[in-house]
């Protein structure tokens, strides 16, 4: 599993930010608005981390806090899991394979979510 950031932020800004939520080693690869023409809802800056990910959209799923990260991520052929840790309702998540309230909520379901399949293929 290639695990790949797909962030608006400038380049710049993207590793002091993962930095301050200690996931910096966690990330194999890193994609900011520095590599997109347009922001999302575009998919430009997904199909860029698809291409570093060396993946289509049909094999990868994207984690996203906004209906901005939903459409981009669909537009791209991405399945989509969200987060209402950014603000937003279900309603506005629609689209989304799985809804959880933030990355805690998620890791507490990881063996019923979507991601089930794919941390049990990489722990093989």
């Amino acid at each position: 599993m290639t695990l790949v950031t797909a962030s608006s932020a400038k380049a710049g800004e993207l590793r002091p930010l993962l930095r301050v939520v200690a996931s910096e080693w966690l990330i194999d690869e890193q994609t900011s608005s520095d590599d997109a023409d347009s922001s999302k809802p575009d998919p430009d800056i997904i199909v860029a981390a698809l291409k570093r990910a060396r993946v289509v959209g049909s094999d990868a799923v994207m984690v996203g806090d906004t209906p901005y990260d939903v459409e981009a991520a669909t537009r791209a052929g991405v399945r989509t899991i969200a987060f209402r840790c950014g603000g937003w309702g279900d309603r506005d998540l629609r689209g989304a394979i799985a809804i959880y309230d933030g990355p805690w909520d998620l890791l507490a379901h990881l063996d019923s979510s979507p991601l089930a399949v794919a941390t049990h293929l990489a722990r093989e």
